[in-house]
């Protein structure tokens, strides 16, 4: 038999076996379309499950800040020793706030009292986040009214859409929370989060219906054009021991850096599992593949291919598998975030581009830790399996 008969791969000149290598790379992955189908698609579930993980942990941490990030406040100031919103309990007396809106570079200041609370309507109740604020300040309320207008009196209240579907309010409706009748003025969007779905009412309201008289929880300071939040921050911490002071970015950080907590080790683990579910498709395919097309490896051999064509072929196969999956992963993860999102407003879905990368890392390297196997044994081949058959 003549090895470089009709349906037996042609080995290149050595001088052009790099040109040569990605057409017989691709032949040899897409000769069996089922495999190479099956391949892709365990990547490409890999990626989904890895990266649609991150990209939900990441988008749901930063809608967890979304009033800390948009309530107009530069500097937050809390009692001593809370540095988050989300998970702690702060009590100042109200006085603060006039104390603090005196401080040089202070443009406004207000109190807020911020507190889980049960909210009803007719026969159905959920939890949600109690936020007092001092309408004439307009800072710690709403940012985004989409229907209706703002707190105006101690009777009215602002509710988040997302907590209002699932009352099934409307403008105009009669609410409970925390034993208090309001009535809803406005329906706000931006402000539901897995921390909680907000309520904005009156703060002296809020602070009678929570026995806190002459308390607020943060104090929000909005600074004048030109004053650093970092720099006054530090500034008045130094001054004024008694009280937490923060930045907005560094409160929100904070913040993300306490949720992240609680998400990144289940993601890690399914992260792992994703990786190796991967892993073994990939190299069980590459590996069948190559003990398919051994006697094309053994002409290639036979003819005069060198040992680094062949390992160059089999790594561009990696490469292929790994990119498709990648990028048919990616795809699915854009197309459903929004789904997801609406299907649970709280949270989010966010792909950063970091995560994209490490993702996309993690990917080429399960597809070249899977081509090992089939490596070793194409190296070894023996160019007399040609003569056998």
């Amino acid at each position: 038999m003549n090895p470089q008969t009709a349906g037996s791969p042609q080995a290149p000149h050595p001088g052009t076996a790099g040109p040569a290598k990605v057409p017989f790379a691709r032949r040899s992955l897409v000769n069996d379309r089922v495999r190479l189908a099956i391949s892709v698609g365990a990547l490409a579930f890999a990626v989904l499950l890895v990266l649609l993980l991150r990209a939900i942990m990441d988008g749901t941490v930063r809608k967890s800040t979304s009033y800390i990030d948009n309530v107009g406040a530069d500097v937050f100031v809390a009692m001593p020793g809370v540095t988050n919103m989300t998970l702690a309990v702060s009590t100042l007396p109200e006085e603060a706030v006039g104390q603090l809106a005196a401080q040089p570079g202070v443009a406004q200041a207000g109190g807020i009292v911020r507190l889980n609370a049960v909210v009803g309507a007719g026969d159905e109740t959920r939890p949600g986040i109690l936020i007092g604020y001092d309408p004439e300040q307009r800072l710690g309320g709403p940012w985004h009214i989409t229907a209706g207008a703002g707190v105006e009196g101690p009777g009215d209240a602002v509710l988040d859409t997302v907590l209002a579907d699932e009352l099934g309010v409307e403008l105009g409706d009669t609410i409970f929370v925390a034993g208090g009748e309001f009535e809803v003025a406005g329906l706000s969007t931006g402000t539901a989060s897995i921390a909680g779905k907000a309520v904005f009412v009156q703060l002296h309201r809020a602070q009678e219906l929570l026995q806190l008289t002459g308390i607020v929880s943060f104090v929000l300071l909005r600074l004048d054009p030109g004053v650093g939040a970092p720099a006054f921050a530090s500034s008045l911490a130094a001054t004024q021991q008694e009280l937490e002071v923060m930045s907005r970015e560094t409160l929100s950080g904070n913040d993300r850096t306490l949720l992240s907590r609680l998400f990144i080790q289940p993601v890690n683990v399914m992260s792992t599992v994703g990786f190796l579910v991967g892993l073994a498709i990939v190299g069980l395919t590459m590996y069948t593949t190559t003990s398919e097309r051994l006697h094309d490896f053994g002409v290639l051999k036979a003819i005069g291919a060198p040992n680094g064509f062949l390992f160059r072929t089999v790594i561009v196969q990696a490469l292929y598998l790994g990119s498709v999956g990648f990028a048919v992963g990616l795809a699915a993860v854009v197309g459903s975030g929004p789904l997801i999102v609406r299907a649970v407003p709280v949270i989010g879905v966010h792909i950063s581009m970091s995560s994209a990368i490490t993702v996309l890392a993690s990917v080429l390297g399960m597809s070249l830790a899977g081509a090992i196997a089939p490596v070793v044994r194409i190296l070894g081949v023996d160019p007399l399996v040609v003569f056998k058959r």
